[in-house]
């Protein structure tokens, strides 16, 4: 009877099928893409006489819902009290800008429309990218316990891209609560940072340091509470 050979993970991986691409966009396809957005934007960056800075378009009011009801209604009123309008004013003028606001809303509608489903295609792509490498990631570490020559030196290569989590019953350091403090103060992070303390007594005294690191989006990166009794 022959001797069945165990398969290794490296070998079982690419006899099975890698998972399919479920975007249903091609490569090329993509850079056609990107080449028509960067063109429409060029076509409108040629258009426009000036690019604000950032203080010039933080000083423009814009067009929200009030003040486009504003506009959109003095449009109305001035088209029939012209005799109240002062001597630069042109009513023809406000009205082809009021449809100009519309149509620019129409297309940063489907500007936004495209954002989001470039966004999921993007988030698609990523995790089956991950899932394929992490296929390779668990091959490699599965073989540095067998001592496969040179799969130890790949896995070591490989494993600092995977964060261990702190212990939820252990306390952070002082050097990575001070890191935190730093940063918020700095405003390049936010973050909730209790510390409490009592001081010891006839019995003991009891020390509680809560970091709770946010993301810069929002949601809890990481949060780190300890007690020592």
């Amino acid at each position: 009877m022959a001797k069945k050979t165990e398969k290794t993970p490296q070998e079982t991986v690419e006899k099975e099928n890698i998972l399919p691409d479920s975007t249903s966009l091609t490569l090329n396809e993509l850079l056609q893409i990107k080449g028509d957005l960067a063109q429409f934007v060029d076509m409108i960056e040629n258009a426009m006489d000036f690019n604000l800075s950032t203080i010039e378009r933080m000083r423009k009011r814009g067009s929200g819902i009030r003040r486009y009801g504003f506009i959109d209604k003095t449009s109305d009123i001035a088209a029939d009290n012209m005799q109240f309008a002062p001597r630069m004013f042109s009513a023809t003028e406000l009205k082809n800008l009021i449809r100009k606001i519309e149509e620019l809303r129409s297309i940063l509608l489907i500007a936004n429309q495209f954002s989001r489903t470039i966004n999921d295609v993007l988030l698609i792509a990523g995790d089956e990218a991950f899932q394929i490498a992490l296929m390779y990631y668990n091959s490699v570490r599965e073989l540095a316990r067998r001592r496969v020559p040179g799969a130890e030196a790949t896995f070591r290569t490989l494993q600092p891209f995977f964060r261990h989590r702190r212990p939820a019953d252990e306390e952070p350091t002082e050097e990575e609560v001070l890191r935190d403090v730093k940063a918020a103060l700095h405003g390049r992070k936010d973050a909730k940072i209790v510390i409490e303390n009592e001081a010891p007594r006839m019995v003991g005294g009891k020390h509680i340091v809560v970091d709770e690191t946010l993301k810069k989006r929002g949601g809890f990166k990481e949060t780190e509470e300890g007690e020592i009794n």
